[in-house]
């Protein structure tokens, strides 16, 4: 499916669906649904993952505004993994964008994302995300004006400690390894995978799960510096996965922690030094969830 511009002459432009799962974020929505309005999406797809809250009139006033908004309620609970496949299966674009109910995406980044996509055919390109503090100005990071650099995949990836800070704008596109969350790929590529819902709880992990089941398929992920995603404070961001309890997030965590390293064991082992036993890494995620919590308490 493709846009029509019509002028001197027609041009096609590539349609883009944006598949956000939610849940009791009703009072965030008004914020962030009008930030994805933006040139080459087609439709925003929210899923509704059985919000107790008034999600559903404020999405259906949101639709008065901007009509490209589609809404599906679920009847059971099915989280943010059940709820992205969905969205692919609703999807009529030629790319999906994995968007996220509480975050701020920055004005032509969907653009940006578009036009990687057609140099890297066939591939994720990601977007930059960086989590706003409570006392910064949302209008001050959108300007996102300070470039870096790039000279090698360090300043990026530390493979030590498996991760990836896709915070910095570099002044090129870079192959990583893999990317955490926002993102776009083909359409077609979404639908021959799945989101494995096998994650409980906060489904953590399941984001990057996903890219490295494509990885091991070959495929690339590419970094748009140009494009940015920003996480609005936790003081606002109720609902969602703050609405688990502490103790069963975390021990949710402990079991997806194990269930990922299972199912990723041997790119993990192609990309990072760190032991890929899912055994070893699940109980390495038990111990420094209790020491984290022994020192908030300290």
């Amino acid at each position: 499916m493709y846009f029509y511009k019509f002028g001197v002459s027609k041009i096609k432009i590539p349609a883009v669906s944006v598949i956000i799962p939610s849940f009791n974020r009703a009072h965030l929505l008004p914020r962030v649904i009008p930030s994805y309005v933006q040139e080459n999406v087609f439709e925003i797809i929210i899923v509704d993952d059985k919000s107790t809250d008034n999600t559903k009139e404020v999405v259906l006033e949101l639709k008065k505004q901007f009509p490209i908004i589609r809404y599906f309620r679920s009847d059971q609970k099915i989280r943010q993994t059940g709820a992205k496949n969905i969205g692919i299966t609703m999807a009529k674009g030629d790319y999906c964008y994995f968007g996220d109910d509480d975050s701020i995406l920055k004005g032509g980044s969907i653009k940006s994302l578009i036009d990687n996509a057609s140099l890297y055919p066939d591939s994720i390109i990601a977007a930059r995300h960086i989590y706003m503090k409570d006392n910064q100005d949302i209008s001050e990071l959108l300007l996102d004006t300070d470039v870096t650099v790039y000279n090698n995949l360090d300043q990026i990836y530390d493979g030590a400690v498996l991760n990836v800070d896709l915070s910095t704008r570099y002044d090129t596109v870079v192959e990583i390894p893999f990317c955490t969350y926002c993102f776009l790929l083909p359409t077609t590529i979404a639908r021959a995978n799945s989101f494995n819902e096998g994650f409980v709880k906060t489904c953590f992990r399941e984001e990057t799960d996903y890219v490295m089941q494509l990885c091991q398929k070959g495929v690339k992920v590419y970094l748009d510096c140009n494009a940015l995603s920003i996480d609005l404070p936790r003081n606002i961001s109720k609902g969602g996965i703050y609405s688990v309890n502490l103790i069963s997030r975390h021990l949710g965590e402990v079991y997806n922690e194990f269930i990922f390293y299972k199912r990723n064991k041997s790119y993990l082992g192609s990309i990072s030094p760190l032991s890929p036993n899912p055994f070893v890494r699940a109980f390495v995620h038990l111990i420094r969830k209790i020491f984290g919590a022994l020192n908030l308490k300290a």
